[in-house]
């Protein structure tokens, strides 16, 4: 509500500040009485429009002259374009005859002020004049919380017109960008591009991709270009962490939520389209690739033009240039619905070439408004510009967390409950992390000790999606006693986290001294007496194999030990055994040894026991078959060795050449994983399946023991 001002009272607060030196023959108190309509700005911004600020004089001499100084302070530091010393802000006066120009433009005046020096005007007949001061801008990146107010003060230090210390306000920030992707981080392994690149194309070549989809804070946070703007609001999207040989590519038009079609990749809850526009009246948000800009999103121009009349389908798809892995992709708001809050969202389609070695991208996507800058004071840097602020999660301003397409975290754990004696050797327990939403679930595994250190390890630390987490426990680390911890597995606020409680009791007992004894050294997944290989999963089965200080070493090369008990020792064969054919084993146990010469082989492959899942992550059986079509994964080991060949799959004698993936499982080193679609013209009931890899004889691939996979 506006507030009347009079002569005499104090101008101490400093938040906007209208001081006039001013001389002018008057009969009757002339008062005038400031108020503006809050602005709701972006809490990102640098240089945010605040809203107008305007002064109603009245009881003035009828056709006065007024002339004097007018200096205005924000609460924040303005951050208006300038040129020659003198900013764009704007001032009009109306004495009747409709608003012009004021005579004087505005200078700096220290880091939160404007001065006009030397403004005159006539008053109308009535004694009365409308001001309006305009475009003044300001830092809002620094106001920290929602629905935060920039404030604004009056007052003045001379005689008529008469002004008050009256505060009021003139801005409300609040957040601009939200966003949300289908994965925080891009990984992906052997994704082919198609011959010509378009929307299309890529989707029907299967051309890995993920999504990202950008949403307003608040309804006209997305603005097209305005003649006191140097561009439309822009968004940008920063990628690193790209290997040598890989290709991105994105959409040059995103026709937004309000659109004809709205351009989306399918996987974010909106069917896959390339997206229609047609403008309207009412607007809605259309956003095109720009060209030329630098790395924080400044400069350069549209790639292509804004649609005229009609709807426009689009189908075309830009590279994005990556430098050492590094690349961005900036999109220009040109058109939008200022009365509703929009959203768009846009695949990036990610290739793989075959001379990158195809191996898995681990890469990040970041969002944010552009360009980016630091420059909070008046300057001529671009406006509208931005702080690198990272955005919040759109999920609940759409009522979507819940939703299927986003990971959902999912921690199958048995009771991680240990008992050992003291010094003996260490002990694991397999705990399995899934992904039961879409997208790619990224997780931490953190250890943190109730009592105790150095006790426990989870391994591995972090991984994307599906895998298991190896608890182990060294009893040779701590003393006698009951020690706890907690393992928290954490997929981030939107996909969830689970604690781990882990109990350990080590007892005084050693149990050394007994002579080693192996019975047997076989393959991990079938325990049958074949060859082993390097880089692969293995077992040894005796007596006396658990003890103070376990160790087992092939020709020298200690192996890496995941159990260890009395009878049996799990371990990973070491990858330097690499094309050896045999090796001599040793198994030291508390000072007593055994030694066996053990054969090896490029590939020895072998399918575990329950080790085949069904596309949901359900082991696969009787009680749970996969779907004919279905995707299924199959966990083996000696699959895979340096030089050996390619991987194949054979499923009720049928041949799988290509699977859709095969190699090593991820986050665990030794396993390997097989996935391959069901062909949906097999009987449904139980077949045998098998996996397969090429050896010494490149015409002959060695197959695994038959398994039984479970058809519907």
């Amino acid at each position: 509500m506006a507030l009347p001002i009079r002569i005499g009272e104090s101008c101490a607060r400093l938040l906007i500040l209208l001081a006039f030196t001013i001389s002018l023959a008057y009969s009757a108190p002339f008062v005038c009485t400031p108020s503006a309509v809050p602005a709701q700005v972006h809490g990102e911004g640098l240089t945010e429009r605040m809203g107008d600020i305007l002064i109603n004089c009245t009881g003035g001499t009828p056709g006065g002259v007024v002339g004097g100084n007018l200096t205005v302070f924000l609460s924040v530091n303005i951050t208006n374009k300038l040129t020659n010393n003198f900013t764009d802000v704007q001032m009009t006066v109306d004495t009747g005859s409709g608003p012009v120009a004021a005579n004087v433009a505005a200078q700096p005046f220290g880091a939160n002020a404007v001065v006009f020096n030397g403004l005159s005007f006539v008053l109308s007949v009535s004694g009365q004049a409308n001001l309006r001061i305009g475009n003044l801008r300001g830092d809002a990146s620094h106001m920290s919380g929602p629905q935060q107010q920039i404030d604004a003060y009056l007052a003045f230090n001379q005689q008529a017109p008469a002004f008050s210390s009256v505060q009021f306000t003139v801005a409300i920030a609040e957040s601009g960008l939200l966003t949300q992707s289908s994965s925080s981080q891009v990984r992906c392994k052997g994704s082919q591009l198609p011959s010509t690149i378009s929307f299309a194309s890529l989707l029907a070549r299967g051309t890995s991709f993920f999504s990202t989809r950008l949403t307003e804070g608040f309804a006209s946070a997305f603005q097209s270009k305005d003649p006191l703007s140097d561009t439309g609001t822009r968004i940008m999207v920063r990628y690193s962490g790209f290997p040598a040989g890989a290709r991105l590519f994105v959409l040059d038009y995103l026709a937004g939520s309000s659109a004809v079609q709205p351009t989306a990749g399918g996987d974010l809850g909106v069917a896959a389209s390339g997206g229609q526009y047609a403008p309207s009246a009412a607007g809605s948000l259309l956003l095109i690739r720009v060209t030329g800009a630098d790395a924080t999103g400044a400069g350069g121009g549209l790639a292509l033009p804004i649609p005229a009349a009609g709807t426009t389908s689009f189908a075309s798809a830009s590279e994005v240039t990556l430098v050492s892995g590094t690349g961005n992709v900036v999109y220009e708001v040109v058109d939008s619905n200022s009365t509703i809050r929009e959203s768009a969202q846009f695949p990036t389609f990610v290739g793989v070439l075959p001379n990158s070695g195809g191996g898995t991208i681990v890469a990040d996507a970041k969002v944010s408004f552009a360009p980016l800058s630091t420059v909070n004071v008046v300057s001529t840097a671009p406006v509208p510009r931005f702080a690198d602020v990272q955005p919040q999660s759109d999920c609940e301003a759409l009522g979507d967390c819940d939703a299927s397409y986003f990971p959902k975290l999912f921690v199958d754990s048995p009771p991680l409950i240990f008992t050992s004696p003291a010094n003996a050797g260490i002990q694991i327990k397999y705990v399995r992390v899934l992904n039961h939403g879409g997208g790619f679930l990224n997780w931490t595994a953190t250890v943190t000790y109730q009592s105790g250190a150095g006790w426990l390890t989870a391994d591995p630390a972090s991984a994307t999606n599906n895998a298991t987490l190896f608890v182990t426990v060294h009893p040779d680390k701590i003393g006698p006693g009951t020690y706890q911890a907690t393992i928290m597995v954490d997929a981030g606020p939107l996909a969830g986290s689970r604690v781990l409680p882990v109990t350990f009791n080590v007892t005084s007992g050693s149990g050394a001294g007994a002579p080693v004894v192996i019975g047997a050294v076989v393959n991990a997944a079938s325990f049958q007496p074949v060859p082993l290989v390097a880089g692969s999963l293995a077992t040894i089965i005796g007596t006396s194999l658990g003890g103070m200080s376990v160790s087992v070493t092939f020709d020298a090369v200690p192996a890496k030990l995941l159990y260890t008990g009395a009878s049996q020792i799990n371990l990973r064969v070491p990858a330097e055994l690499a094309l050896r054919t045999t090796a001599q084993m040793i198994v030291i146990v508390d000072g007593q040894s055994a030694a066996q010469t053990v054969a090896l082989a490029l590939v020895s492959p072998a399918i575990f026991n329950s080790g085949i899942l069904n596309q949901d992550n359900s082991v696969n059986s009787a009680s749970h078959p996969a779907d004919l079509g279905s995707v299924i994964q199959i966990f083996a080991t000696g699959l895979l060795s340096p030089g050996s060949g390619p991987i194949t799959a054979r499923i009720a004698s049928r041949d799988i050449p290509t699977p859709n993936y095969a190699g090593p499982a991820p986050g665990i080193p030794g396993l390997q994983q097989v996935n391959l679609v069901i062909p949906a013209d097999l009987p449904a009931g139980p077949t045998q399946l098998q996996v397969c890899a090429v050896g010494a004889d490149p015409n002959q691939p060695l197959c695994s023991p038959q398994a039984t996979v479970v058809l519907k």
